[in-house]
């Protein structure tokens, strides 16, 4: 399994939820699991994948 976690602003947070999920959607992307946790003015985001080029993919159009 491979893990992505994301640092967001947690004014940014619906936008790039609603952007992961359309990217998810559109390659037809399952994660094994995907958490949210506050982390004073940030929101970590964690997204865990089976398939380890996906984690890749998502990771690289999400982390930047």
């Amino acid at each position: 399994m491979r893990t992505v976690i994301l640092p967001l602003k947690s004014s940014e947070l619906s936008t790039q939820m609603a952007a992961m999920r359309m990217w998810l959607d559109e390659r037809g992307v399952e994660p094994s699991s995907f958490s949210c946790r506050d982390s004073g003015g940030e929101v970590i985001v964690r997204v865990d994948f089976r398939v380890t080029d996906e984690a890749a993919a998502f990771a690289r159009r999400f982390s930047g």
